[in-house]
């Protein structure tokens, strides 16, 4: 026994200094144990931006079809990609470290100093999936880092306004359309860009970019476009006063009247945020005072998309609700007095609403008392196309769910 117990142990005292001299040279290899050697200094982040900004030099100059796949560009684009990264950990924070305060202030001076911001922009389509990612991540933050309790972001897009057009247009391209948006939507919080923007040619264009066949860019376009028509208040009012006339007529024709119902949950809602906002009350007046726009909330409110209804309702009711209605739009409610009323009897939400309730209920009590002031029979032909549908549209299920 106490020879074969010997044997049996042999191999294990043999195998145990072989095995320690093949993985010493393993763990030495590995990271982790490198470090235990050499801590890595961390760089400036000035140091960083500059690094990034030579890198992208490289990618912009570098047209040459040929060398697109080389090794070369491809060791330039990894290193910039990591380098984007570290720049991305820096504004904001590894883990549940937070980013700290004078290296953002660093980075951002150096980013804007540099010009780092219209390279990035510029090369956007020669980047990596994931390092487009982290770039739209770092422009939007660094439009919100302070330098000395200055916003210099905006500074620097007043003298750079040009870039505003890439990032539009970049609508254009799908494979690049939601990164130039979301670029977009966060310069759009210093007033200037918006202020660009609103009186530039492109504001037609959102019209039909909202419109693409591409759901994704579509609703991107449609976030830019309420962005851009809500935040800055005094400047929104400022264009729809001048702009009035082509504004509007695009936003009944081509998104409230639109064939795609995202597209008209969408401009519906927005409208009433527009209508409903006090820096917009002459605006308001204006637009409830067309019958031909009643018309349009009409149609909406006859939907059966119950979330398109509602709002649709809380817009028609300012017509209802207008103190100095003109007499073609009293005329009309009069003439349609009766099938008006159908139609809110039987147009309820799904739950319980006491605004909702009072709301309809001083609507229901405007309609009952108006007098016309022309004979019912001259002005409700103008009317009885959309009279008939709001007829057939009673007692109709109000109970849809948004989708």
């Amino acid at each position: 026994m106490p020879i074969s117990t010997k044997e049996e142990d042999a191999p294990k005292k043999t195998s145990s200094p072989m095995s320690f001299k093949k993985l010493v040279p393993k763990i030495l290899r590995t990271n982790s144990m490198k470090n235990l050697f050499k801590s890595k200094k961390p760089r400036p982040p000035p140091e960083i931006v500059r690094d990034v900004t030579r890198l992208l030099s490289f990618v912009d100059s570098d047209s040459d079809s040929n060398t697109a796949t080389s090794p070369r560009r491809n060791d330039k684009l990894a290193q910039l990609d990591a380098d984007i990264r570290e720049m991305k950990s820096i504004l904001y924070g590894i883990e549940e470290s937070e980013p700290v305060a004078e290296a953002c202030a660093q980075l951002t001076q150096e980013f804007f100093a540099g010009d780092t911001m219209r390279l990035l922009i510029r090369c956007l389509p020669k980047l990596n999936f994931e390092t487009r990612k982290d770039a739209t991540r770092v422009v939007a933050n660094l439009q919100r880092q302070p330098v000395h309790s200055r916003l210099i972001a905006s500074d620097y897009l007043e003298k750079n306004i040009d870039l505003l057009d890439v990032m539009i247009t970049g609508h254009e391209d799908p494979s690049v359309a939601l990164h130039y948006g979301g670029m977009l939507r966060d310069c759009l919080r210093h007033q200037v860009v918006a202020s660009y923007v609103l009186k530039s040619a492109h504001m037609k264009k959102f019209f039909d970019y909202i419109q693409l066949p591409n759901f994704d860019v579509a609703s991107d376009a449609a976030a830019t476009f309420k962005e851009l028509m809500t935040r800055h208040k005094s400047t929104v009012a400022e264009f729809l006063t001048k702009n009035y006339t082509w504004f509007f007529s695009d936003f009944n024709s081509k998104l409230l009247e639109s064939p795609n119902y995202m597209t008209r949950r969408q401009a519906i809602k927005l409208l009433g945020d527009m209508l409903l906002d006090r820096s917009n009350s002459g605006v308001m007046v204006r637009y409830v005072s067309s019958k031909y726009n009643m018309k349009v909330l009409m149609n909406l409110m006859r939907e059966t998309h119950m979330c398109i209804q509602i709002d649709a309702f809380h817009v028609f009711k300012l017509f209802v609700a207008n103190k100095n209605k003109p007499a073609d739009i009293v005329n009309i409610l009069a003439a349609n007095r009766n099938k008006l009323l159908r139609f809110f009897d039987g147009f309820n939400t799904e739950k319980e609403d006491e605004m909702f309730a009072a709301d309809k209920a001083q609507v229901v009590k405007e309609i009952r008392e108006l007098v016309a002031t022309a004979p019912v029979g001259c002005s409700g032909e103008l009317f009885k196309p959309i009279a008939g549908q709001l007829e057939q549209s009673v007692g109709a299920v109000h109970t849809r769910k948004c989708q």
